[in-house]
């Protein structure tokens, strides 16, 4: 709780008090401030101006009412008695008397009760003293964050004593935790967050239970170091599986510059015969050690001289670690699917700066491979890159692009390459409406191999040529619709033709490191056609914009342009198989986006294969949005996201390489299963739901038709107390790799440092 701000706003308006108030009548203004009252008067020689009898004083959206208010302008001292109260947009106080000095302002406040609505901190005290400096102390006082409006709060901490130092720091001294005014926990001494910045405590535990690992209970631990470095570690024990903790370090140096850094360990000797569990056999160490751990850590840092570094490292005890242990970060369900289902753990060191159109970067790039092995697996150290453009003052653009790189790994081949690729553009327009340029770019590939496995050269190059083309133009036409809300259409129509000829080289002696060491041979015309729909929406009034102090930043009736949807549609013709008589086309890259409203979208994608007319690949998701604001505050971030929903739906037809999805370590590859027409075929759904204003339901899940069953499945209730002070979440999660089945238990008093 930001208690400063509270009591500069009650200084504030004694002072204007002070200032202002003039005895001329039973009603003044002056300066922005009005005061009223049954009577105002001044004695000792103008030096204190009195108030009597229904005193209330207005600052623009601040009321301060009394019986009785003294302000003495020589000794800078007010006092207010009688039903004192001041209410603010952002706090409300209650006191049977308050004397306040504005000079060293300090204070007191007999018989008071203090609202903060931004922390819904409720405070209340016999005797609220304010010290010099940032320093308060509360005699026979309580706190809650509760918003009963009847009945006892569900939870409160009563004390002898609650101060805030001069160091920020929350205390209770004789202190008592109830619940609906049961005493349930004596606190002799303790520690809280009175502000609304971080404070150092153990927070809520979790816990949870899981078919496979038996009961789970996480206990976090929140350490505040600074204001700009902060540490937390949990504790986490599973009865049939394994013992461990997270711990995570976070330093933020300047706007500019930051550092993370993370780790875990667990043992695992309370589980019987780990290797049962694996699920996936086909993964190159299919072994789940005694002592797992992993180390995680980023930094971004942006210099003075206009350098950027950065850093981001991932490392894991083994290759099942992120399937099995990631659910234990507190990370969204997609975010945490992306990982578990993530083939490799990048790691990268790098640095970029930029001058104009010249960038330079540097990386350093190491992989954790989860499926095959990591003697096989290239680092690139170092990794440089130098590219930008040059306008030569012609209608010619010249563009660079120089890259260098050190590939290293333990098995095969390996070694340096360097890739240089100019490129010369002539850009044109013919007529007012058809664009379009011709490019020309020479290039050249230089190796030198540290091991070349007896099969390659050492040193070797490789030139080559790649000619371009294109052309296009845009066509618009405006429709007019005259509904309520969308009043014209805009229909843009895009076509383009493009032609990339990349004569044919021998590469054979050279190896694969990454796809520039095969650059076919290329004569390919490629044709697109993008259909664009734009809206024009008249503005809904602004409430309140016929009042005459109202100043609207646009005029009424002004319109909103924005894209409601586009169909893109792109096919390659090959030149070269044409003439030998083989498949001249590509699929039918087929590209879909609707959006009618703000909160409603649809998104497709599909290859189609024009020889038999059949999709290759799709894709769908629909998403929808609750659009009506969320005009009350909630301390859970949950409660204060709207309801949403979104559907979406995959699918892969099968082929030659196929079988690699399933295995990667397959060195022949099985004939086509006639029985299984389709390598992936997934729907997947998103919810968050607001059941009520006090339940929530959220489901993410994952179904695989091809076998018929739910590979990931997550459901879970949270629900907000009547008095919005604490959450309690239970949930449901059943996983296929790992096969397990879990159900958790969070329960979280808000206000009181808990995570959501």
């Amino acid at each position: 709780m930001k208690k400063s701000r509270v009591a500069c706003a009650l200084l504030l308006s004694f002072y204007l008090l002070a200032v202002h108030g003039r005895p001329v009548s039973a009603q003044a203004r002056g300066g922005g401030i009005d005061v009223r009252a049954d009577n105002l008067a001044l004695e000792s020689g103008g030096n204190v101006i009195r108030a009597e009898g229904n005193v209330e004083i207005k600052r623009q959206d601040t009321v301060m009412k009394a019986q009785s208010v003294r302000v003495n302008k020589e000794e800078q001292e007010v006092e207010a008695r009688g039903e004192v109260s001041i209410t603010d947009p952002e706090w409300t106080m209650e006191a049977d008397s308050v004397r306040m000095n504005l000079k060293d302002e300090t204070g007191e406040l007999l018989g008071a009760k203090i609202f903060i609505d931004r922390g819904h901190l409720n405070l209340t005290g016999e005797r609220f003293e304010k010290f010099e400096g940032q320093a308060y102390q509360i005699k026979d006082g309580s706190f809650t964050t509760c918003l009963c409006s009847s009945g006892s709060p569900t939870w409160k901490i009563t004390a002898d004593e609650i101060g805030l130092n001069k160091q920020g720091t929350g205390y209770v001294r004789g202190g008592t935790f109830h619940i609906l005014d049961i005493p349930v926990l004596y606190l002799p001494y303790a520690v809280f967050p009175m502000r609304t910045e971080r404070q150092t405590g153990l927070l809520f535990p979790k816990t949870g239970y899981s078919s496979s690992e038996g009961f789970r209970y996480q206990q976090p631990f929140f350490w505040a170091i600074s204001k700009s470095m902060d540490a937390s570690l949990e504790a986490d024990v599973e009865t049939r599986a394994r013992l461990g903790f997270l711990g995570e370090f976070r330093n933020v140096f300047s706007r500019d510059a930051s550092v993370k850094l993370g780790g875990s360990f667990f043992n695992e000797y309370l589980r019987h015969d780990a290797n049962k569990d694996v699920q996936d056999q086909t993964i190159a160490n299919p072994t789940i050690p005694q002592n797992r751990w992993s180390v995680i850590a980023t930094h971004r840092a942006t210099h003075s001289s206009g350098w950027i570094t950065y850093s981001d490292i991932f490392a894991f005890s083994d290759d099942l670690y992120t399937r099995e242990l990631v659910d234990r970060y507190d990370l969204d369900p997609a975010q945490e699917r992306t990982i578990q289902a993530a083939r490799f753990a990048p790691s990268r060191v790098g640095f970029f700066h930029s001058t104009g159109n010249v960038h330079l970067r540097g990386e350093w790039d190491a992989y954790q491979d989860f499926i095959q092995k990591d003697d096989q697996t290239f680092f690139r150290t170092p990794n440089l890159s130098f590219w930008g453009r040059q306008d030569l003052g012609l209608p010619l653009d010249f563009n660079w692009r120089a890259e260098g790189v050190n590939y290293i790994r333990k098995e095969g081949a390996d070694g340096l390459r360097l890739d240089l690729r100019p490129e010369i553009t002539l850009p044109f327009r013919v007529f007012p409406y058809l664009f379009g340029s011709l490019g020309a770019a020479p290039r050249e590939t230089l190796y030198y191999l540290h091991r070349t496995e007896g099969i390659y050269d050492r040193n070797r190059t490789r030139e080559l040529v790649e000619l371009t083309g294109n052309l296009g133009t845009s066509v618009a036409n405006v429709f007019t619709w005259n509904g309520a809300a969308l009043k014209r259409v805009k229909h843009v129509v895009e076509p383009q033709v493009k032609y990339l000829f990349i004569p044919g080289t021998n590469q054979s002696d050279i190896p694969i490191m990454d796809g520039i060491d095969r650059i076919n041979r290329r004569n390919l015309l490629s044709f697109s056609l993008l259909n664009r729909f734009l809206g024009k929406f008249a503005r809904e009034p602004v409430e309140g914009a016929s009042d005459a102090d109202t100043e609207l930043l646009s005029p009424q009736g002004q319109s909103d342009i924005r894209e409601m949807g586009r169909l893109g549609l792109s096919l390659s013709y090959d030149i070269d198989k044409e003439r030998k008589g083989g498949d001249t086309l590509s699929d039918v890259d087929i590209d879909l986006k609707v959006t009618p409203r703000d909160y409603l979208s649809l998104d497709a994608y599909a290859g189609l294969n024009p020889g038999p007319w059949q999709f290759t690949q799709a894709g769908t998701e629909l998403s929808l949005t609750d659009p009506r604001p969320i005009v009350r505050r909630v301390l859970d971030r949950d409660f204060m996201k709207p309801s949403g929903f979104r559907l979406s739906y995959r699918f892969i037809r099968q082929d030659f390489l196929a079988p690699l999805a399933e295995n990667a370590n397959l060195t022949v590859l099985p004939p086509e299963d006639p029985s299984q027409p389709n390598v992936l075929e997934e729907l997947g759904a998103h919810s968050l739901v607001h059941l009520t204003d006090h339940f929530l339901f959220l489901y993410d899940a994952s179904y695989d038709f091809r076998k018929s069953r739910f590979t990931g499945n997550r459901s879970g209730i949270k629900y907000l107390s009547q008095c919005e002070c604490w959450t309690a979440t239970f949930s449901f999660n059943q996983t296929t790799n790992p096969s397990k089945t879990s159900f958790n238990f969070g329960f979280n008093l808000l206000g009181l440092g808990g995570g959501n």
